[in-house]
């Protein structure tokens, strides 16, 4: 019976063990994983925080139903210390006692996350520093939280932003500072300085071009952190929790002393198979590379949706079916107190670093006929490379559908398509749901004018 050996039990790990089981229920599967929980919403944690959702509601399995519904063994509270490929096993420490154990495999997936990347400043190891990253991260950072009346954040990324809404929610005091021009980098200035006044709107202190000088602690206090020093112009900030937001990095440390080769974007580098440069041995999730198919080359890629879909193809491939993972394009959206914020592609920044070409524009309109009750704004902004006419990237802010644009973008990219034909797209109309012309369709037009 062949062994396959799992680590990490979340999205991109899990759905690669239930997919590998299905094609080959013979095969004896094992997921380790060093927290007490698997197969939980990271992307769920700010509403879990905000008293929304229950945190049992955010786990989807607990260890022993997954192994019950799915037979695969799940070992928690283990955590892998190195993977050695010659020999065909991992290393692992039980995390509560130390007790060493090993696991053979035929063939092994790592899918082992991210970890955060901390400022290079004094203060970061305070009482009440936080980062989140994952569920226990959620956990810990509640009691605190509750305490807590001043909370600054650190980085205004989609963690930032998403929970600097949820710590207002709970009546917090809450300051975001940033040390670029503008908030979500992921998005163009010119659609940033809507989520910025939405943040203000509600509340939330906001200082940008802030650079982060120290976190500042008391001796008297316990070793918690008091304040929190930038260049911002504020000088020193209370705060009673800090919550760094100051990005992360491919978790990658099980691929030191081995063959397994770390490519040129920073994560563990993969073929379409998900299978790394070691026979047998595949990664998958934002420890691994991503193909992006705009760019043609690999890149990093956070998403818990592209996680779980190279984790089934990893599975797929480790069940001797063959598969390949066709790239992501980084779609996504988030909720900003009343703004849907949602951006695919690249932006205008990012084309240009690829050395593109390109043309731009941005609308507002309603998403649905303005005479229909309950009408809201929309700004829509498309980017078309000049010599292709393609699409190659999409934002839209706005209180109202933002999602809907960006999937129906997502999907022309995707598929290649020219601005001419995206001006022509027959996408569904009814006042309740939609204008005669869609501001998608509204936009593109637009960009056509400046071609």
């Amino acid at each position: 019976m062949e062994k396959l050996v799992i680590i990490g039990g979340n999205a991109a790990g899990l759905t690669a063990a239930a997919r590998a089981k299905r094609i080959n229920p013979r095969l004896d599967i094992t997921v380790l994983e060093k927290l007490p929980h698997i197969s939980y919403s990271t992307c769920g944690i700010p509403y879990f925080l905000s008293n929304i959702v229950t945190q049992e509601s955010l786990i989807s399995y607990s260890p022993e139903s997954f192994e019950k519904e799915r037979g695969i063994k799940v070992k928690t509270m283990v955590r892998v210390e190195s993977v050695v490929p010659s020999r065909r096993r991992v290393e692992c420490a039980h995390v509560d006692t130390g007790e060493k154990v090993s696991y053979s495999f035929d063939r092994l997936l790592i899918s082992t996350g991210v970890k955060p990347r901390l400022p290079d400043v004094p203060g970061t190891s305070l009482q009440n520093v936080f980062t989140m990253v994952n569920i226990g991260d959620a956990v810990r950072i509640r009691e605190p939280l509750n305490a807590a009346q001043n909370v600054v954040i650190v980085g205004g990324g989609y963690v930032g932003l998403e929970l600097a809404e949820c710590f207002r929610t709970l009546g917090k005091a809450v300051h975001v500072f940033e040390k670029e021009p503008q908030v979500l980098s992921s998005i163009d200035p010119d659609m940033a300085q809507i989520i910025e006044y939405e943040l203000r709107r509600f509340g939330v202190g906001l200082s940008v071009n802030a650079k982060l000088l120290a976190l500042v602690g008391s001796e008297g206090n316990e070793g918690r952190v008091t304040s929190v020093k930038t260049a911002s112009g504020l000088g020193v900030t209370p705060a009673d929790l800090v919550l760094l937001d100051t990005g992360v990095e491919p978790n990658k440390d099980l691929t030191a002393e081995t063959d397994i080769r770390i490519g040129l974007a920073g994560g563990i580098a993969v073929n379409s198979s998900m299978e790394t440069t070691v026979p047998g041995v595949y990664a998958a999730g934002n420890c691994a590379e991503t193909w992006c198919p705009i760019r043609r080359r690999p890149v990093l890629n956070f998403i818990g949706t592209v996680a779980a879909k190279q984790g089934r193809i990893a599975g797929e491939n480790m069940a001797a079916r063959r598969s390949s993972f066709l790239g992501a394009i980084g779609t996504t959206v988030l909720k900003v107190f009343e703004l849907n914020v949602a951006r695919t592609g690249l932006t205008t920044k990012e084309a240009a670093q690829e050395q593109m070409s390109v043309v731009s524009a941005r609308i507002e309109a309603q998403d649905r006929t303005s005479y229909y009750p309950g009408a809201r704004k929309l700004w829509v902004k498309l980017i078309v490379e000049k010599s292709s006419r393609k699409l190659v990237g999409a934002q839209a802010v706005g209180y109202g559908d933002a999602s809907k644009r960006i999937d129906v973008a997502a999907t022309a990219i995707t598929a290649g398509m020219r601005i001419d034909e995206l001006a022509q797209l027959d996408l569904a109309y009814s006042p309740p749901y939609n204008s005669l012309w869609d501001a998608f369709l509204v936009a593109a037009q637009a960009v056509m004018r400046k071609l």
